[in-house]
């Protein structure tokens, strides 16, 4: 039921009653009648013929009502559109004889609109919509596994074997669909024009577990990702089959060189497909193929758990009851040697949730960031409601003037609505632009690695702006529409312009401590997420990745044995030239002027991590701690100095220190803490690799490192020489540059210098270590760049607030500061009760923000780093922050105040 008062303010149609209807219908009834008496029949015979001819009652008033309605909807409508027209109109004309005004504001609401279209932007692409061409992908589960060790709590990861994937598939009933995912990279070219692409490894049951279709051609079969003879067949992803076959579909049936083997183009993916993640793939190849290369006894070995698993629930199925059958399936199933893993719980994520097993980081920053940019638009939505209410002060004798013509409250404050909507539309429109600009930025700089395939203002941002930018105009219009249409008349006609105080003097106060207090918000989220991003970076991550270069080394195609024993004599073949080549590498790059130090490692950090068969005499089975592991790296001389890793107890590694050598090995701390916690570690044994393995002496004790992130738990790590492992391979060379030079040109001449040792070398990739670290950080990258930047926003915001409130209130209090002055009060007072009533509001703001900022904190601290949400020297920066914009906002009408000649002030009333 709509009221009536609303009716009124939208011209909305009045309905038919039904009094109305009756007594039309009666007078049809009448009329006919009487036509049939002078026909001839007697009154009653007329009547119950023109009753006859009419028909049923009931369906003939549905009918006449429907009718009228109909037609009164139509006048109605065609009124309301005129008059809303009209009204749109004359709004225009009005805010076009004030350009600085209407600039002023549209520009202010732009900001908060466009910074909004930007978040909502991101926070679809990572949350809302999921990866493109994913059907459902709200059922589209990563399995994660959870094992617990008492007094070392809980581990989750999302790495996982084909052995446990198999089984799986085969005895669970809560999945419709299961697939395996490895993301990587890809080389293609020879020599010097070799180069790096992304590529994926993907089992065939991905595909239609995802719901994909290919753009040209098939996705590889079952057959071609056998686990007994996986062909070599690749599917393309789309931009990379513009970028390099032009999107010519007869690329299916040619054969492309990746890395060393020519694989057979089989299809296309289609547009912006990237699989169950969001980066870019350039290539697709069958899963069984690299696992072969990788592990060859992958698909019994519980050791192989660098596949992703995904799963599609079944409709009805919940994750919590698809991961208790998985876990109970396992349980009831595995019967290895390893306690922990017999206990291990499995459980399902979507597809936004992190390594971990829980919401990543960037997403829930993300998230946050939305109701970020809703605060910076809601302060500029006080800010324009109270230059509104302020300069509906100023035509209060107008729409005195006119209410005292016959106009209604409704018809004025649907006119006063209209110029908030039309202001809040062309803010949208701008803010479209700033969407634009604001959305390329963060996609270059903060979210480089994720796959955009819209435009940054696609259809849904389109809407969303839209909308926003209705309820923009409803929100800073209707307390000045309310307050005008609702002026006393006679006071309005006979006042002043100081008449504006009282309530109209209250809201614009309340209004301005309302943008300090959430100035106060947004800053201190600021000020929080750049503490966050110094603490993350000032984590001792056991090694110095600024100065580090990582080189390694692609290798062109080799003849592909058919036989198994043939090919694992060729898998060694091609290990002991890549061996011997990174010996002979590193020798050279070393004697490189540019070079300060160079050593070669298996194992690298924030990439890769190894874990064989050790031994500890003494006991059982080694404990396993929280963080996983013992991890083993394999490196040469020199390694711990040019990654900066330091040396605490014993020696590090020396040139006798190499294969067929005495086998030596060094331990981090914790696990040499852990293993032997009242004995000294040096010179105690490992049995590595295999349980009749000779023992490893320990020399040495290093610093813990960091393995894969920031928050990781810890994790125990040893290192055995270059050449005593146990044929683990993945070689990476690292480099130090010497002080002061370029590290861009130390990677050209060490190129060279590679190039020079085996010229049949196929890509040499080179890189800072500082990049593979530095996505660590993102989170708190982009949490502090947009907090900073809403901050920013916020407070300048703020300030032009209170600048034009404590201009206004000058203005309004003329007559009172000429008054005060003819009593003999000095320009020291006068420009107090100025700065007064500014700091006052602005105090009041801080105290507020503050109380909201301390109340929010505890929903804000699992985002941070380190850092307590109610940190001391943030909270007090923030406070001293706005008490000094305050203070600088309110000079300009202090020093007004004090120019105001009493004679004229008086006269002037």
């Amino acid at each position: 039921m709509i009221r009536p008062g609303i009716r009124r303010l939208f011209h909305l149609p009045r309905r038919r009653d039904d009094g109305d209807v009756d007594e039309e219908l009666r007078l049809h009834l009448e009329l006919r009648a009487s036509q049939l008496e002078r026909d001839g029949l007697t009154a009653d015979a007329a009547r119950a013929e023109a009753l006859r001819r009419f028909g049923p009652l009931d369906e003939a008033r549905r009918a006449l009502r429907r009718t009228a309605n109909r037609r009164e909807d139509t006048v109605r409508l065609r009124e309301m559109l005129d008059a809303l027209w009209h009204d749109l109109r004359f709004a225009a004309r009005g805010l076009r004889r004030e350009p600085l005004f209407t600039g002023f504001v549209v520009s202010m609401l732009a900001l908060g609109i466009g910074a909004n279209a930007t978040m909502f932007g991101i926070v679809d692409r990572l949350f809302l919509r999921g990866p493109g061409h994913v059907r459902d992908p709200e059922r589209v589960m990563r399995l994660y596994t959870t094992q617990s060790q008492p007094g070392l709590g809980e581990y989750t990861a999302d790495g996982s074997g084909y052995v446990l994937y198999d089984h799986l598939r085969h005895h669970t009933r809560s999945f419709a669909g299961w697939g395996l995912f490895s993301g990587g990279t890809a080389t293609i070219g020879t020599g010097a024009d070799a180069r790096q692409i992304r590529g994926a490894w993907a089992s065939a049951s991905l595909f239609p577990l995802l719901g994909v279709r290919p753009q040209v051609g098939r996705f590889f079969d079952t057959t071609e990702d056998s686990t007994f003879a996986p062909q070599a067949v690749a599917v393309l992803g789309w931009q990379f089959w513009r970028s390099e076959y032009g999107g010519d579909p007869g690329v299916v049936g040619r054969t492309m060189l990746i890395g060393d083997l020519p694989y057979t183009i089989v299809g296309v993916a289609p547009r912006g497909f990237t699989g169950p993640e969001l980066s870019r793939v350039d290539v697709w190849r069958p899963m069984s193929l690299h696992s072969q290369q990788v592990t060859p006894d992958w698909t019994t070995t519980w050791h192989a758990q660098w596949m992703q698993v995904y799963a599609r629930l079944k409709p009805g199925v919940t994750r919590e009851a698809a991961g208790t059958e998985a876990t109970a399936s396992h349980r009831a199933w595995y019967d290895g040697d390893d306690k922990v893993m017999g206990r291990a719980r499995l459980t399902l994520a979507p597809l936004h949730f992190g390594e971990s097993g829980r919401e990543s980081s960037t997403v829930a920053v993300s998230r946050w960031l939305i109701g970020v940019t809703l605060v910076v638009l809601l302060i500029a939505c006080t800010n324009v409601a109270n230059l509104l209410l302020a300069r509906g002060v100023r035509r209060q004798r107008e729409v005195a003037v006119r209410r005292a013509l016959g106009a209604g409250r409704a018809r004025l404050a649907r006119l006063l609505l209209s110029e908030s909507m039309i202001l809040a539309l062309m803010a949208g429109a701008a803010g479209l632009l700033v969407a634009l600009a604001t959305s390329a930025l963060v996609r270059r700089f903060l979210l480089s690695d994720i796959e955009w395939t819209s435009s940054p203002v696609s259809p849904r941002v389109l809407a969303f702006s839209a909308v926003v930018a209705l309820v923009t105009g409803v929100l800073v219009g209707l307390a000045p529409a309310f307050q005008s249409s609702h002026a006393d008349l006679t006071a309005a006609l006979k006042s002043g312009t100081r008449e504006g105080g009282g309530r109209r003097a209250r809201l614009r106060g309340a209004l301005t401590v309302a943008q300090a207090a959430l100035s106060v918000v947004l800053l201190t989220g600021a000020g929080l997420f750049v503490r966050s991003l110094t603490m993350a970076r000032s984590v001792d991550l056991g090694i110095q990745p600024g100065r580090v270069l990582v080189v390694e080394a692609q290798w062109p195609a080799t003849p592909r044995p058919a036989a198994d024993s043939d090919r694992a004599r060729a898998r060694k073949r091609q290990l002991d030239h890549e061996t011997d080549f990174y010996r002979r590498g590193v020798e050279a790059v070393g004697r490189l002027r540019g070079v300060e130090r160079a050593a070669l490692t298996v194992g690298l950090p924030f990439q890769s991590s190894f874990s064989v068969y050790l031994g500890v005499p003494g006991y059982d089975s080694v404990p396993r701690l929280a963080g996983g592991g013992p991890y083993l790296s394999a490196v040469t001389p020199g390694y711990f100095a040019t990654a900066g890793t330091p040396v605490l107890r014993g020696r590090a590694f020396t040139a006798a220190d190499r294969a067929g050598s005495e086998p030596v090995t060094i331990v981090s701390r914790l696990m040499a803490s852990t293993l032997w916690p009242t004995k000294d570690p040096i010179g105690q044994c490992l049995i590595i690799g295999r349980a009749k393995a000779p023992c490893a002496r320990i020399v040495g004790v290093v610093g813990d490192a960091h393995r894969y992130s920031l928050h990781e738990k810890p994790a125990m790590h040893y290192y055995v020489p270059f050449g005593q492992e146990i044929g683990i391979g993945g070689t990476a060379l690292l480099v130090r540059p010497a002080a002061g030079r370029d590290p861009e040109l130390v990677a050209a001449d060490v190129r060279k210098a590679l190039r020079a040792v085996e010229p049949d070398v196929g890509y040499l990739s080179a890189r800072m270590l500082d990049d593979i670290v530095s996505p660590l950080t993102r989170p708190w990258r982009l949490g502090a760049s947009v907090f900073a930047l809403c901050g920013v926003l916020a407070l300048i915001v703020a300030a032009m607030g209170l600048y034009s409130v404590v201009s206004y209130l000058v203005v309004q209090r003329t007559h009172e500061i000429g008054v005060r002055m003819a009593l003999g009060a000095r320009t020291g007072d006068i420009v107090g009760l100025v700065m007064r009533s500014s700091v006052g509001m602005a105090s009041v703001g801080v105290l507020l923000g503050v109380a909201i900022s301390l109340a929010a904190g505890r929903f804000v601290e699992p985002l941070l780093f380190d850092t307590s949400p109610r940190d001391p020297v943030v909270l007090t920066a923030v406070a001293l922050l706005l008490l000094a914009t305050s203070v600088v906002a309110s000079l300009l009408p202090a020093a007004s105040a004090r120019r105001v000649d009493p004679l004229v002030a008086l006269r002037s009333e």
